[in-house]
């Protein structure tokens, strides 16, 4: 019988050092858990997916001299939302406006293109291009040539504006529309450049015309 007791402690023993090693082990962190108080490991990025785009797909492009262009776009930038983009030249035009477009009329006859000033905008981003522009001698100045030759338009919906002393439109929606047969080139706004800054109703019916969704608070 001592030794059927002695044998019996024995393995009681045995037990409980089995279940304490048990227990030790439960109380340890696994190997992969993330250690306390850091955050989460990000998952690794997609190549295949595409980057999020930004604003809502419009781009307000213009190139102005006097303003007129200018406060004309920036109504219809606040109109629509999107981003805003000046077209400038590298070599300034004389600051008056005869002077100015003189010189725009002799780079139309030679055809030229301006080298213009900054970088492009991301016309990946784009779908719809709201496109404003003085008229001189008829066409808009060569530096928005030089701005629409030198960007990727395809696909994409193109509204013309434009800033005038008389003559309207006149050829500029024509010339667009050659110079960028891969896009669709909406009917254009014409406002006469004295009232450029107070055009806000008519910019809006415009837009509307034209299927560009207008802002509640635009």
């Amino acid at each position: 019988m001592p030794e059927f007791r002695s044998v019996a402690r024995a393995a009681a023993r045995a037990q409980a050092l089995a279940l304490a090693a048990a227990a030790l082990l439960l109380c340890q962190p696994a190997a992969s858990a993330q250690p306390s108080g850091a955050p989460p490991a990000a998952p690794a990025p997609d190549a295949a997916a595409p980057s999020p785009g930004t604003g809502n797909g419009i781009l307000v492009a213009y190139f102005s001299h006097e303003g007129h262009t200018k406060a004309l776009a920036e109504i219809i930038h606040a109109a629509v939302g999107g981003d805003i983009y000046e077209i400038r030249t590298e070599k300034a035009y004389p600051a008056d406006h005869d002077q100015a477009v003189t010189v725009g009329k002799e780079e139309q006859a030679a055809q030229a293109r301006p080298s213009l000033a900054g970088n492009m905008p991301d016309m990946s981003k784009y779908r719809t291009v709201i496109l404003g522009y003085p008229i001189w001698w008829g066409d808009p100045p060569m530096g928005v040539y030089t701005f629409v030759e030198n960007n990727d338009f395809s696909g994409k919906t193109v509204a013309p504006f434009c800033t005038h002393g008389g003559s309207g439109l006149s050829r500029s929606v024509e010339s667009l529309q050659s110079k960028l047969p891969g896009a669709k080139v909406l009917p254009g706004l014409a406002v006469r450049s004295g009232s450029a800054a107070s055009s806000g109703d008519d910019a809006r019916e415009w837009l509307q015309e034209s299927g560009i969704a207008v802002r509640a608070d635009g």
